[in-house]
């Protein structure tokens, strides 16, 4: 498995979420994820979710080289991400596996970037919508990610509710459907918002 193919699935499931982990232990970290983690073990788990099996991967890493990274992944869809030991962790994949997903939207859980609908913007802001309620956002360009952890839920259908740690917590409409990006005519699944998240209105699907 390699991180580095840019057209690899691992690549495109998992850079921005080890991206985001890195962030989040120093704000002014500046390495390429790729560079900061390397795969260490691969552990393919009995459990599936519509057919789909789970597989997790500790890496070694350079930050935080004690504890490593681990992550959880159901398809490219990240599960679940933090020390290495977190790629061993049957149980993590048969909670999601058997998660009735209530109080959520399925059609929001995964990666979301306005990447693809942003035109002569420095910026782009990313979602990313675990199906354990957690999850995170950022707003990055080429030099920085600004990233926060946040919690998320559905209280009706069309409403997304964020709650960010301070406790702030904001609700925003939104539909999902597919989308044309700036520069493709091949329609992408993508969630548009009635208002600004982050600094978004329109995100494609990315994993």
């Amino acid at each position: 498995m390699d991180l580095t193919d840019p057209h690899g699935p691992l690549h495109r499931a998992l850079r921005p979420s080890l991206r985001a982990h890195y962030a989040l232990l120093d704000p002014e970290e500046k390495e390429q994820p790729e560079r900061l983690a390397t795969v260490r073990a691969v552990y393919e788990h009995s459990v599936t979710r519509d057919g789909v099996p789970y597989t997790g991967i500790a890496f070694d890493c350079r930050r935080d080289p004690e504890r490593g990274v681990g992550v959880i992944l159901h398809g490219d869809r990240v599960v679940h991400l933090g020390g290495a030991e977190v790629a061993t962790r049957a149980e993590v994949a048969e909670r999601d596996a058997a998660d009735p997903r209530t109080g959520l939207d399925v059609a929001l859980i995964g990666h979301w970037s306005t990447d693809a609908f942003d035109y002569g913007v420095m910026e782009c802001s990313d979602l990313e919508l675990r199906a354990d309620k957690a999850g995170w956002g950022s707003v990055s360009n080429a030099f920085m990610a600004d990233v926060e952890p946040l919690t998320w839920a559905c209280p009706e259908p069309g409403v997304l509710e964020l709650r960010r740690p301070d406790g702030e917590v904001t609700r925003h409409r939104y539909t999902v459907g597919p989308a044309a990006p700036v520069h493709s005519a091949e329609p992408v699944m993508s969630v548009t918002f009635a208002d600004p998240v982050l600094f978004g209105h329109q995100y494609a699907k990315w994993g």
